[in-house]
Parts: structure tokens; sequence; C-alpha cells
């Protein structure tokens, strides 16, 4: 896992693209009334009094996590997640680091970070709201033999969810698996998160598109495991 964050951490480095704590600015003018639609982000962020920015930074989780606060937020999981996620955590939470080499940056900037897609164009959850979700479907699993307790979401879009599966003994890793929420009938997408991340920054590195290069793609994806493993 480390190495997967090192290479997107790399791959970031070379562009100028809006950083978390940009993004997150952007979706706070959205949901407050704010001319946002169009507009450049960090343009906007210099219109905000610092105070505001300052309140808007405040309501948003610390970027990574000690080993220590992911088994505060995780005490209520009756499992063990694998050692990649708990890697991914400590690295960062629900974002991802831009150029870990530079020694010199401030990791508890957002500004230091990037949404990371995984099945949206949003990011993976920070582990606060992934432990809310689990939680919710905690509930449901008590009516519903078809949820595994042990399935513990990253990411969701409308009724799709993404997650990983939690175990009795702590594993390296874990097969990612998607599911809706209407059915509860899990599909594994891939052997684990590590290789998920590596095609997805093999993909970007080579900048293949689903339109022109679907052989390639294919071809990445086989590499990794895609859809190969079943429950």
């Amino acid at each position: 896992m480390i190495k997967a964050i090192e290479r997107i951490a790399t791959y970031y480095a070379n562009f100028d693209a809006p950083t978390s704590l940009d993004m997150k600015v952007f979706y706070w003018m959205l949901n407050n009334g704010y001319d946002a639609v169009g507009k450049d982000v960090r343009e906007l962020r210099k219109t905000l009094s610092s105070e505001t920015f300052q309140q808007i930074v405040s309501n948003y989780p610390t970027p990574k996590l000690t080993l220590e606060q992911i088994q505060e937020i995780t005490r209520d999981y009756p499992f063990q997640l694998p050692l990649e996620i708990i890697d991914l955590y400590q690295k960062a939470n629900g974002c991802l680091p831009i150029d870990l080499a530079d020694t010199s940056k401030d990791w508890n900037s957002l500004d230091n970070y990037f949404e990371f897609p995984l099945i949206t164009d949003n990011s993976f959850f920070s582990l606060e709201k992934a432990m809310s979700m689990y939680k919710a479907l905690a509930r449901q699993a008590m009516h519903d033999d078809k949820i595994d307790p042990r399935w513990f979401p990253i990411d969701c879009f409308e009724d799709l969810i993404l997650a990983v599966i939690g175990s009795e003994q702590q594993q390296v890793t874990s097969p990612v698996i998607s599911f809706y929420d209407s059915d509860f009938l899990p599909k594994i997408e891939w052997p684990s998160l590590t290789n998920m991340l590596l095609a997805w920054v093999e993909i970007r590195e080579q900048s293949l598109n689903e339109h022109e290069h679907e052989f390639e793609i294919e071809k990445i994806h086989k590499k990794y495991g895609k859809g190969k493993s079943k429950i």
C-alpha cells in the first residue's frame, strides 16, 4: 500500500491541480449560496474572509491519522481491518498526499493533499464517515442476513457501495467488493485496495482513456486482478 501511495503522490506532483482544501472550499461555497459555478477554485478562496476560511477548515477531519486515532475511531468495529487500510489512513484520511518526496511540506494541511476518485469524482471516505456508514450497515444487518457485518465501506455513489472485508485475525490485504444497498449482493472488484490503486495510477501514468485505449486498460486491469476473484 505504501508503494502505491508514494507512486500516486509522485504522479500528482506533476500537476497544478486543485488541492483537497481547494475542493472543500468550493463545495462549501456551492452549498452556501455563493456563485461558484465555472469559477477558478483558488481565486474563490481569496474572496473569503480569514474567519470564514478557518471555520471551513475546522469542519473537516485531520488529513492523516495516527494509529491511536484509527483505533479510537474504529473501536465499535468488531473485526480487524486489513493492514493496507491502516497504512492508507495513516498516510491520508479521505484524501491522498501530493509529492511525499518534498520533506518541507506540512502534512497537517489539506493543501498538500488531493481528492482521490475511487468510484466517483469525490475521494474515499474519511475514517469517521466510513465508521458512520458501517454503523448504519450493522443496524441493517440485524434484520437482513445478506449483509455481512465484516463489510467496511470506503466509498459510495448513489446506492452503490465500495467496501473492504475485516477479519477475526488481521490480514495484510482485503478484497475490494461492491454491492447495492437495494440487494446487498457483493461482487469482488479487486483482490486488494493496493492493486486497485496501482492499476489506477498506471493507467494515468500512460495517459490512457476509456474511449481510445480500451485494450490497454483491460490489460492493466488483468495485470492487477480486476474481477478475477470470487466470493
